[in-house]
């Protein structure tokens, strides 16, 4: 299973991500419910790096796992928030839809 923590304040500003475990819905390299998680991880991550830039931080280097944060002084709610909704949309229909391959959890972070 692939679990997934959302970190948000408590205005529903994204704050970090962190991805890890396989969805074991297919074996690895062709399992379609990692990929779909990854597109909507990744996607998001490089939106945020194209907005801030140096103020997001992100870590790949285990096999596996996903994470990435923005810096407390990034202050673009709408975007922020958009980042937010689209990780939560993207991820709660993946979890529906696959229950026993995806673990969507949330978090609100002051």
């Amino acid at each position: 299973m692939t679990t997934i923590t959302l970190n948000c304040n408590s205005s529903g500003e994204f704050r970090s991500c962190y991805s890890e475990g396989h969805a074991e819905y297919a074996p690895a390299g062709s399992d379609i419910v990692c990929a779909a998680i990854t597109v909507v991880l990744r996607t998001t991550l490089e939106v945020l790096l194209d907005a801030y830039g140096a103020s997001v931080f992100a870590d790949t280097t285990t096999r596996g796992t996903l994470a990435f944060r923005v810096e407390e002084g990034v202050h673009d709610r709408a975007r922020l928030v958009y980042a937010a909704d689209f990780l939560r949309q993207g991820l709660m229909s993946l979890q529906s839809e696959y229950p026993k391959h995806v673990m969507l959890r949330e978090n609100i972070v002051d």
